[in-house]
């Protein structure tokens, strides 16, 4: 947006204060000045100052305004579709068996090794048009279903195109997403190529692109040991720690987080007390994947209040992906993060702006106070709790950019 102007005939607006962990703002018959793409004043109508009375004005159409949704966790990249998969999961069949006969996260790699740059970058403009039209604004998005240098390259080349066409993304270098077919039965190999060979060889190639890196430690897939060496590797050549972590048992993964000094730690289902305490204490930020616990049915949800109450800032994402969450509807993260992982709803909101924002490096967004870059989420409601009351409601913002 250029130039001035002022948002206004609002019932209202909602933000996070950014300069509290959890305090809501709200704002009845509200306004908001805007300048250059960013948020210049914020609040009551009738207290606009002055020098704003002469400025275009935007018509709110008597909508709440909330800062737009962020989501710190997808894997937006990958081709393919699971759904027979999803289907014989439904059926009794447990995912280790789909994954012996060369089913699960195999599937997606050969069809996502297959796909062209162009493809892939056609597949993430879908997705990221659905997300912004829901009210997600600004996302990040991992590679990781390469799993060989030159796919995970594609996928490198892929959000370069994507991030010169605007789309508002972080990239996260994942290519320790599992142990491809050749390396089978050779964990300690592929995560020494991943950390010797393949991170440099990316970060070369695609310079500034990628600002952080990621491992799935897991039992049967990469141990903390070699998490360690890879996110060590990582960081001398600048890429921050995020980290599939304590998803399907404990495995320290919280610890490690806070250990190297990452930027998140993500699941977190199986989460220790000591890494909720080692988490606050090195101000990593949990991120809680509430549709993937509902997608693979299980009983197991991340411990969210205790996090707060250890002192945790909590961010909520969508973990969007072919297998375990098919999910691009931002609603129903904030209101599985209400009724299961039994948030509040201003913490909730809280947990997938300011929170999720912070966890990428944004000051800027996750809420509507001066500074705040724009776009700008206006929901069509009486209230913004009936987001989260509505369950079934299909609410969509419109959006001021």
């Amino acid at each position: 947006m250029n130039g001035r102007s002022v948002l206004m005939n609002l019932k209202g607006l909602l933000t996070p204060d950014p300069n509290s962990r959890w305090k809501v703002d709200r704002v009845d018959d509200a306004a908001i000045a805007l300048a250059e793409g960013r948020v210049a004043w914020m609040g009551r109508r009738a207290d606009l100052p002055v020098e704003w009375a002469d400025a275009p004005l935007i018509d709110g159409e008597g909508a709440w305004a909330l800062p737009g949704f962020v989501d710190p966790h997808t894997h937006l990249l990958f081709s393919g579709d699971r759904s027979g998969e999803f289907n014989r999961r439904l059926q009794g069949v447990p995912y280790a068996q789909v994954a012996a006969e060369g089913g699960g996260i195999r599937e997606t790699v050969r069809a996502t090794r297959a796909a062209t740059v162009g493809e892939l970058v056609e597949l993430g403009e879908a997705r990221l048009k659905t997300l912004h039209s829901r009210g997600v604004f600004h996302i990040e998005a991992k590679t990781g279903y390469g799993l060989e240098l030159e796919a995970e390259s594609r996928l490198m080349e892929a959000y370069a195109e994507l991030k010169g066409r605007g789309w508002s993304l972080d990239v996260t270098l994942l290519p320790a997403h599992d142990i491809p077919k050749e390396f089978a039965g050779d964990a300690e190999g592929y995560a020494r190529v991943v950390a010797e060979v393949w991170l440099p060889e990316l970060v070369r190639r695609h310079p500034g692109l990628a600002r952080y890196c990621d491992v799935f430690i897991e039992a049967g897939v990469f141990s903390i040991h070699q998490g360690r060496r890879i996110f060590e590797s990582g960081k001398k050549l600048g890429l921050q720690p995020r980290i599939h972590a304590d998803e399907l048992s404990w495995t320290g993964g919280a610890e490690l987080a806070a250990e190297l000094g990452g930027a998140s730690a993500d699941h977190l289902m199986f989460c220790s007390e000591a890494g909720m305490k080692a988490m606050a204490e090195a101000h990593v930020t949990p991120i809680l994947l509430p549709t993937t616990t509902l997608c693979l049915g299980m009983r197991d949800w991340a411990p969210a209040r205790q996090m707060i109450e250890a002192g945790c800032n909590v961010a909520l994402a969508s973990d969007f992906n072919p297998g375990s969450s098919p999910c691009l509807d931002p609603l129903l993260v904030l209101r599985l993060g209400c009724l299961q992982l039994r948030l509040t709803f201003e913490e909730a909101l809280t947990a997938m702006t300011l929170h999720a924002a912070r966890s990428l490096g944004h000051g800027d967004l996750g809420h509507l106070h001066p500074g705040a870059r724009t776009p700008i989420a206006l929901w069509p409601v009486k209230d913004p709790l009936e987001l989260v009351y509505w369950v079934g409601g299909a609410y969509a913002p419109k959006v001021v950019a």
